[in-house]
């Protein structure tokens, strides 16, 4: 029997160490097919909604909360070739270390360790049979101004100049 985790924005496989820093090597299948081996500081494989946190930050794309799609992205891959991937939402992403001799892999959701991924076990990520519903509290929301606000994009300041001027 296999353990299931839900996330809301993102799972990661990457190594974890107290005392030093360490990258790994993972092999990813998509819909059984292997697709790369990555060395580097891990994979995220992100929602629309967690395309914004963890994945942004490594340098993924920004993916419209009005898609269903899946990104896969490498974490400072030691290869110029290893490049962040979009899929469609019935993809299953498999992950599993190839080396790991000091047992250091771990699954992580949304920012916290899930469980540690032992020699011979894989993670298979795939989107879940329901959507995350959620409650949006201003009255006139606009996902491209919160886009604007939270990455302080130029579009930001040129409105409230503008804006104020009046």
């Amino acid at each position: 029997m296999s353990d299931r985790f839900l996330a809301l924005n993102e799972m990661c496989v990457k190594p974890a160490s107290a005392d030093r820093m360490i990258t790994s090597i993972l092999e990813m299948e998509i819909d059984g097919e292997v697709v790369d081996q990555y060395q580097g500081d891990g994979l995220i494989v992100s929602t629309p909604t967690g395309s914004t946190c963890y994945t942004v930050a490594a340098n993924g794309p920004i993916i419209h909360p009005g898609m269903a799609a899946i990104s896969v992205t490498p974490i400072c891959p030691l290869s110029l070739s290893s490049r962040p991937i979009i899929l469609p939402p019935g993809s299953v992403v498999s992950i599993w270390p190839l080396v790991d001799r000091d047992l250091t892999t771990k699954l992580w959701m949304d920012g916290v360790m899930a469980t540690t991924i032992w020699p011979g076990q894989r993670v298979d990520i795939r989107m879940a049979d329901y959507d995350a519903q959620f409650i949006i509290l201003r009255e006139n929301y606009s996902y491209y101004e919160t886009l604007r606000e939270k990455l302080q994009w130029a579009g930001a300041r040129i409105r409230y100049s503008n804006h104020h001027r009046n």
